[in-house]
């Protein structure tokens, strides 16, 4: 079932909108989703335009067992669009005079360790605080997610119990969902209310959001609510979870509500006047470079439009919200299924309305590169704190990348000095740095979240014994036993439900999973293995395991 809505001046106000351009027709903008079934779950886009819901369309079910259709006040969980809401809370009690973004964080959480560095709550709204991502300490714990679950009290332990970070507090962002349960425990700790509570009155009751909230409970009982669903054997399967941790995400929420949160972002005058700004300001690095990401959202440019964005997923779900304020311009996607790629249909849906000029592709300042500086990219590059690969090559001319997830080479265009883009995705950017005071090689950006990469030699295989890692090692900080061992003359790994993992030989004395974890082995004075430490997803490093047998 499709339902779709668009105001009478749907097309005067676009149109207005957009000078010389002609605004799609309605019927173009549906044909965007003619992919999405009937009968599977489906789609919620909101476009909003100059404050009003001037087109909203809505595809496919919410419930697959009731056959009970998506509308308009279907509610979705918005996952990490949520970090926007928890960072505004932190904001309201700023601006009643309750914190400042650069208090200690261990004034309002004592419990945190001394690192040795004061990280701030700035540090923690824009991911910079070197604080290690809580989602990938469980993955390596083993957690099982199918019949465990978590909640804020039990992920506090966890980073609390951490001895260490990944950086120096404003070093280097690093996107993780631990700052923000931090950020949520700080609204609660310093209002003396549960966070829902809190933004209920305070923050969702003033913009006229009376379908959008903090989900209190695993019981809560949700009404007109989406569920989420994902395939298992080519079949659609719901979703279950026994989680119930909120502040990095956790907000449910309808596209007509969502519509009126993202006016906060394109009207002049909103309620809460204090708040666009706050979120969206963007600090520097200690080097002096300014961040891409603000305050639970990312501020990046798009077809030399200004953006405010941010996406949400989680297991059966997906969610995106791209604002463009100085085209009084707002794109809201919601799906339950995670097989719909709504980031690259709001994209889809902009271009649409906006495209670069020929005078701005002519104004752009590019650098020409010689075939001999080219070169000097190519070779092999790992992902600090990670063992995904990213091999540069140069071939035709062209300089192209391919990731160890990558089937084939991805042509790059040139940018400036040393910094190139997507031929296909110009808001995929490719930066290479040959100072040596630098902290990668390489750093890919993707949209204003980035992933960093040094230079590496791959170990020859042959010059290997396995025999040397084969035992059992122990990690007190989170917990858990691994077992090496060999089959068929391969190196796996074993820990709680994941009973075979292929370890595959990177740099001297370095494996991979794969599946962007890496394992740094380490010797004693005799040259035998001892320990190792874990990196994992570029956001958690030097966890340590001492051999035990």
């Amino acid at each position: 079932m499709m339902i779709r809505i668009i105001t009478l001046c749907f097309l005067s106000a676009l149109n207005l909108c957009f000078s010389q351009e002609k605004a799609p027709s309605s019927k173009r903008i549906d044909s965007l989703f003619n992919f999405i079934n009937n009968d599977g779950p489906g789609i919620s886009i909101g476009i909003i335009k100059d404050g009003n819901l001037v087109y909203s369309y809505q595809k496919g079910l919410s419930n697959l067992e009731y056959e009970i259709p998506i509308g308009p006040k279907t509610v979705f969980g918005l996952a990490s669009i949520t970090k926007q809401m928890t960072a505004a809370c932190i904001g309201i009690l700023i601006q009643n005079g309750k914190l400042s973004v650069n208090d200690n964080v261990r004034t309002y959480i004592p419990e945190l360790p001394n690192y040795g560095s004061t990280i701030k709550i700035k540090h923690l709204l824009n991911h910079t605080s070197g604080l290690r991502n809580h989602n990938v300490l469980l993955d390596l714990q083993g957690f099982d997610y199918e019949h465990m679950g978590y909640t804020n009290e039990s992920i506090q332990k966890l980073i609390f119990s951490q001895n260490g970070v990944n950086n120096l507090p404003g070093e280097k962002m690093l996107y993780t969902n631990s700052n923000y349960v931090l950020l949520a425990l700080i609204v609660e700790r310093v209002s003396g209310k549960k966070i829902d509570v809190f933004a209920k009155k305070e923050l969702f009751e003033p913009l006229g959001m009376k379908h959008t909230f903090f989900k209190s409970s695993l019981e809560q009982i949700i009404k007109n609510k989406a569920y989420s669903y994902y395939k298992k054997n080519n079949e659609y399967v719901q979703t279950k979870s026994l989680t119930h941790c909120i502040g990095a995400g956790g907000v449910g929420s309808t596209i007509e509500d969502m519509a009126k949160w993202s006016n906060l972002f394109i009207d002049e005058t909103p309620e809460l006047p204090y708040l666009p700004k706050f979120i969206s300001t963007l600090d520097t690095l200690n080097n002096g470079d300014q961040l891409k990401y603000a305050r639970g959202v990312f501020v990046s440019p798009y077809k030399n439009q200004k953006t405010i964005n941010h996406s949400g997923r989680d297991l059966g779900m997906r969610s995106q919200l791209i604002c463009l304020p100085e085209a009084n311009l707002s794109v809201i996607i919601f799906t339950n299924s995670e097989h719909i790629n709504v980031v690259d249909l709001s994209y889809k849906v902009l271009d649409l309305f906006i495209t670069s000029s020929e005078e701005e592709q002519q104004n752009k300042e590019l650098y020409t590169h010689s075939k001999t500086e080219l070169f000097k990219f190519t070779g092999d590059y790992q992902e600090i704190n990670s063992d995904l690969g990213m091999k540069i090559l140069f071939e035709n001319d062209t300089l192209k990348a391919k990731s160890s997830f990558g089937r084939t080479p991805i042509p790059l265009k040139e940018d400036g000095k040393h910094q190139f883009h997507r031929a296909q995705n110009s808001s995929v950017g490719y930066h290479f740095f040959n100072d040596e005071s630098s902290m990668c090689d390489l750093a890919i950006d993707f949209g204003g979240a980035k992933f960093y990469f040094e230079r590496v030699q791959l170990e020859n295989s042959d010059a290997v014994n396995l025999n040397d890692y084969i035992g059992e090692y122990y990690s007190d900080e989170i917990s858990v036993t691994y077992q090496v061992f060999i089959e068929n003359q391969k190196l796996y790994l074993r820990l709680p439900n994941n009973p075979k993992i292929e370890l595959i030989l990177g740099q001297k004395n370095e494996f991979g999973s794969g599946k962007r974890t890496r394992y740094i082995f380490k010797r004693d004075k005799s040259k035998a293995i001892n320990s190792f430490t874990v990196a994992s997803e570029g956001t958690v490093k030097d966890i340590l395991f001492q051999k035990i047998n």
